[in-house]
């Protein structure tokens, strides 16, 4: 299946017997069979969707999601939602268990901390800094495990954050021109430097694909355990995607800078005077407030959206039995586990690790 992505100011979508056309004036920029897509992802402003179209999205069950040019979710549109009210009203009753949600929270940032882990592994071999650097994140691991409350869960979980971004910033390697990207710690809004962007823009993709993977299996996005319950916070799907962060975003952005995939050119400083707040990343990273952010170009966007797309569509080891699986359907399972767990058809939540 497919993710149609739209970006180009002044393209609108539009409906075609059994496609979907992408429009600039009277030229057709990109064509679909309806067939092939799950997603829509309309970027920006200045892109649209025509009534016959959205009717044609929704009536297929092909969600259709709306993102800022930076990346930052703004709505989603679906058809009929999931009728599993038993699932919503046991997650509601489970989140409101601070025990309960402290044994999955745990377990959510072990999974997290052990694929940090890996990916600082790859990327430090023979470097001699490795072994501490190795060291002090299975000591963050302990202490997650050995948490007694969700604040003090929360705030190892802050912590290592912080110290695992000092370990990520000496993984990048510099622009080729010589310059700096500037990066000295995570700072999600606004992205004051061009690995923030990366970050951000990453991460937003994958809430995106998160919070469709709750929706699919019946959650309510917005009802999770590790992170706090607040207005417009979409808990459970960013629960969900901590595990996922190292293997999908953090990854791709290694990857899009040391290949290199992007350079400085790939980015823009934009104003933020009409920009808003954006309270769907990680609370616990810091925000840093200015008139100014630096943002992916139009170019940029299009390469750092064919790596996130060509990364979820691989295929890995799904579970112990050696089962193979796209990391998009991983997210699914998670989800799906998750629900079992809230069910009570299971004792323990697993989080999909790599090795």
């Amino acid at each position: 299946m497919t993710t149609l992505y739209v970006t180009e100011p002044g393209t609108q979508v539009h409906k075609d017997n059994d496609r979907l056309i992408v429009k600039k004036g009277d030229q057709i920029v990109d064509a679909v069979p309806l067939i092939k897509l799950d997603q829509v992802v309309l970027m920006g402003r200045g892109v649209g969707l025509t009534t016959s179209a959205m009717h044609a999205l929704t009536k297929q069950g092909v969600d259709v999601v709306y993102i800022s040019g930076g990346g930052r979710f703004l709505s989603r549109l679906v058809g009929p939602e999931h009728k599993h009210s038993r699932l919503r009203q046991q997650q509601a009753i489970a989140t409101q268990n601070e025990g309960f949600a402290l044994h999955v929270a745990r377990f959510i940032v072990q999974g997290k901390v052990s694929n940090q882990r890996v990916l600082v592994m790859r990327h430090t071999e023979r470097l001699p800094w490795r072994r501490n650097a190795l060291s002090m994140m299975d000591e963050m691991a302990g202490r997650a495990k050995s948490a007694r409350s969700l604040d003090e869960l929360r705030g190892f979980e802050g912590n290592g954050a912080k110290e695992y971004f000092g370990l990520f910033r000496r993984l990048l390697k510099p622009p080729v021109d010589g310059q700096s990207w500037e990066f000295e710690r995570r700072a999600y809004y606004p992205p004051p430097d061009p690995i923030n962007a990366l970050l951000s823009f990453s991460y937003s993709m994958l809430l995106r694909d998160m919070t469709t993977a709750c929706q699919l299996v019946g959650f309510d996005p917005y009802l999770g355990c590790l992170h706090a319950i607040d207005y417009g916070r979409p808990s459970m799907a960013l629960d969900l995607m901590e595990e996922f962060r190292p293997v999908i975003a953090d990854s791709i952005v290694l990857e899009a800078v040391n290949r290199p995939y992007v350079g400085l050119e790939d980015f823009e400083k934009v104003d933020l005077a009409e920009e808003e707040d954006n309270s769907l990343d990680n609370p616990s990273q810091e925000s840093h407030k200015s008139n100014h952010a630096i943002y992916l170009t139009k170019n940029g966007r299009s390469k750092l959206i064919q790596l996130y797309e060509s990364r979820v569509g691989e295929n890995t080891l799904a579970s112990s039995n050696g089962e193979q699986a796209s990391y998009r359907y991983i997210f699914q399972l998670q989800a799906q586990q998750m629900a079992r767990l809230m069910l009570g058809e299971t004792k323990q939540y697993v989080p999909f690790t790599i090795r």
